[in-house]
């Protein structure tokens, strides 16, 4: 990632994470660490909802931010969040993301489980 950033700059960051994350980014001591870690759990999560309908999840539009506590935290929007809905609608399920993320630089490691909640 870090070479990613380095050779294509705000064209790369831009196209593949969202406002909040640029702007959380900006806090970062190391920023490639922080990009890392984000891209690591959006691709965790993307293979975790759909590997077989790669077309139908953008990186851009799911957010990995932090709680009040720290804690990681999945957010989509876009044409992703419209694709999750439409899972949950035909599962007749709810769709709960749990997530981890660690680092042991210059690795870096996510989890995403999903939990299906009954269908109130």
């Amino acid at each position: 990632i870090k070479k990613l950033i380095l050779k294509f700059d705000k064209k790369f960051i831009n196209r593949f994470f969202g406002s909040s994350e640029i702007k959380l980014s900006q806090d970062k001591y190391d920023q490639y660490l922080f990009f890392s870690k984000r891209f690591a759990a959006k691709e965790a999560f993307w293979k975790a909802v759909s590997p077989e309908n790669a077309g139908n999840i953008y990186l851009k539009d799911i957010e990995v931010l932090s709680n009040k506590f720290g804690k990681p935290e999945i957010h989509v929007s876009g044409k992703t969040k419209e694709f999750i809905q439409n899972r949950e609608n035909e599962m007749k399920k709810k769709f709960k993301f749990y997530i981890s993320i660690s680092d042991e630089p210059p690795n870096v490691l996510a989890f995403v489980i999903i939990f299906l909640a009954p269908w109130d």
